[in-house]
């Protein structure tokens, strides 16, 4: 097997000054971040990761529509459907309706209740904001469908849907961006959301616009520190509609074991390909993996691309860093295109 290794890829060599530079909120943990004043902390010699040491592997979606909206199935059809492809837990998300569901929770199968807003922008654009929470904290009744917040203009912004959620015990995802055609500058500053589409299975396979890594990096660039998901958003549960899911390791196979696991990044976003443990130690980071073709190690401004000439070879990697980098994080990519993520894990501490 030959494996090309490229060095020194360049990616984006910004520099953090100025404005941008204003205190960012670490909604996982409530920690304030005074980034102009930060003392950063280089802990080179310590083991950093995301994904738990300890813990079993499920597999979920958490953007998804039913009869409820705009889908084609009912909710136990779309639930018995992922349950049958392998899945492990599941979030019916469907248009201004707020789905709990408990009659189709499984030993084997949990369903988050949840729901996706949206609202239209200047320009052809518009936000779309997929919230989801635990059914013993989630304070939205089941099929709640917003008639008083939407007469009183209570959910007219994202900032606005976004802390209604929080208020309501839900947590925020931000859906596809490239489809809603938003720039970056739109949404990378928002503040309280866990995480944002990296892939979107449904938006990429029907319009080729469902692939949103670079917005992801403009969070990241800012420091945003967002969680990236992969989902189906499937509106039926036919041949090419399920395709973007997320692994997550997590110690208790119940709704708050998945979500704390979540809260802790202990997860990674898939378009196909699965992974098996991502971390730094001793100034190097580290990648197992299922069989693959192409590992990109990405920084700020700083990479390394491992390639087989001979299709999907690759099953680890490594990469030295610097120490200059504030936080490292991975993609691979098999011969047929499909993707996996992984969390970045932040290397200095602000």
């Amino acid at each position: 097997m030959y494996i090309m290794r490229k060095k020194q890829i360049c990616y984006n060599s910004r520099k953090y000054g100025g404005k941008e530079q204003k205190v960012h909120t670490d909604i996982r943990r409530g920690i304030d971040e005074t980034t102009k004043n930060a003392k950063i902390i280089k802990e080179s010699h310590m083991e950093k990761r995301t994904l738990y040491k300890e813990g079993t592997y499920k597999k979920g979606n958490l953007h998804t529509h039913t009869t409820w909206s705009d889908g084609v199935h009912t909710p136990q059809e779309t639930a018995e459907h992922y349950r049958s492809k392998g899945y492990d837990f599941l979030a019916l998300t469907d248009h201004w309706v707020y789905g709990i569901h408990p009659e189709l929770n499984r030993d084997d199968f949990l369903v988050f209740p949840g729901t996706e807003l949206d609202i239209e922008l200047p320009g052809r654009k518009d936000h779309h904001l997929v919230g989801f929470g635990l059914p013993e904290t989630n304070r939205i009744p089941e099929h709640y469908t917003f008639e008083e917040e939407r007469k009183n203009g209570v959910l007219t912004t994202a900032e606005r849907i976004i802390e209604y959620f929080g208020q309501k015990g839900n947590v925020t995802l931000y859906g596809h961006p490239y489809w809603s055609k938003v720039d970056s500058t739109d949404i990378k500053y928002l503040q309280g959301m866990i995480g944002m589409e990296i892939y979107n299975h449904g938006s990429e396979f029907f319009g080729n616009n469902g692939n949103s890594e670079t917005y992801f990096d403009h969070f990241l660039f800012v420091r945003n520190r967002i969680f990236c998901f992969a989902t189906d958003d499937a509106h039926d549960i036919g041949t090419h509609d399920l395709g973007g899911f997320i692994m997550v390791k997590t110690r208790e196979f119940t709704h708050r074991g998945i979500l704390d696991a979540i809260r802790d990044g202990s997860f990674y976003a898939s378009g196909g390909p699965l992974l098996h443990d991502f971390y730094v130690k001793d100034s190097v980071a580290y990648i197992t993996c299922e069989p693959c073709q192409h590992i990109y190690f990405q920084t700020p401004h700083r990479g390394d691309h491992l390639f087989s000439e001979e299709g999907d070879c690759l099953t680890e990697g490594s990469f030295a860093l610097n120490g200059d980098e504030e936080y490292v994080r991975v993609t691979i990519k098999n011969s047929r295109g499909e993707k996996a993520w992984t969390q970045p894990i932040w290397l200095w501490l602000f």
